[in-house]
């Protein structure tokens, strides 16, 4: 008995999983935006899941212990850390750059050392790009130069 072409394309275009994961990953803003630029809106895209809190991590190993500082860093390195989900168009450099700014400016008010700041940023970095240490040095060192000139202090604003 032979097959239908319909038929034959079901059986062949069948998805089957592999491997103990069985949720998709998150579909990129980029990715969603181009479907529906063509006229296939995602339907029921999942929301990005929670960024683990290694920044927090790497802090306290640094010796962080004063509390509003480690929160501090903990929100501006999170964004850096969250670009790891998306594999490119998550703006990493842009986001890189504001997040070494800040960190400088932390600096210039003598909130954390450069040596803690600049290790903070290149793990984190590191972890979100990898393969992409040597680019990620550089943003994050024209951006620190760029903070340390602009000094941050508690309540001040940029």
């Amino acid at each position: 008995m032979s097959k239908t072409v319909s038929s034959w394309l079901a059986d062949e275009l069948t998805y089957t999983p592999l491997g103990p994961v069985r949720r998709p990953a998150v579909l990129p803003d980029w990715l969603a935006q181009e479907l529906e630029r063509t006229g296939n809106p995602a339907l029921d895209v999942p929301a990005p899941r929670a960024v683990p809190p290694r920044a927090q991590q790497a802090v306290i190993a640094a010796g962080g212990g004063r509390h509003h500082t480690h929160n501090l860093l903990a929100s501006v390195l999170a964004p850096v850390e969250a670009c790891g989900q998306v594999a490119q168009g998550a703006g990493f450099s842009d986001i890189l750059n504001r997040a070494a700014y800040t960190l400088g400016g932390l600096v210039a008010a003598s909130r954390l050392s450069q040596q803690e700041a600049e290790d903070l940023l290149l793990q984190t970095a590191a972890a979100a790009r990898p393969g992409q240490e040597h680019r990620a040095e550089q943003i994050i060192r024209r951006g620190m130069a760029a903070g340390l000139k602009r000094p941050l202090y508690p309540g001040s604003v940029r």
